[in-house]
């Protein structure tokens, strides 16, 4: 074996071994998939929501009382995934941070918001957790 071809099979080695690695330590779980359901939680209201990231738009849905509406995305690598929601019922705009990648992804995958007049709550399987709104 000549120097030259000695020097190509310990660099292919050393690329092939680099990318085994790479690919293990990339392999993350935040790379599955979440979903985030909003139901409308206030009798005898339609509500009007509008929820977005900095890269989608979901739009404005209305939902009259005890309908919902949801996405699915992937979390981000850097946990910086975030999506914020506009709420009206006729008593003035409330807002607030549905999903922060931070706050929300070890507690669901399925993340259910049920939308109040006082707070949105998340529900999940072992408890519930409500949050007031911030108001723009």
């Amino acid at each position: 074996m000549t120097h030259h071809n000695s020097i190509l099979l310990v660099a292919f080695v050393l690329l092939s071994a680099l990318a085994m690695f790479v690919d293990a330590h990339l392999w993350d779980p935040r790379k599955k998939k979440t979903t985030v359901v909003v139901e409308n939680d206030i009798e005898g209201r339609e509500l009007a929501v509008h929820c977005k990231s900095r890269d989608d738009d979901l739009h404005l849905r209305r939902l009259q009382p005890h309908w919902s509406f949801d996405w699915t995305f992937r979390p981000t690598f850097f946990e910086t995934t975030l999506f914020y929601c506009s709420f009206d019922w006729g008593e003035g705009v409330r807002w607030f941070d549905i999903y922060i990648q931070d706050r929300d992804y070890h507690i669901c995958k399925y993340c259910r918001w049920l939308v109040r007049r006082d707070a949105v709550c998340l529900t999940t399987d072992s408890n519930q957790a409500c949050y007031y709104y911030k108001r723009r």
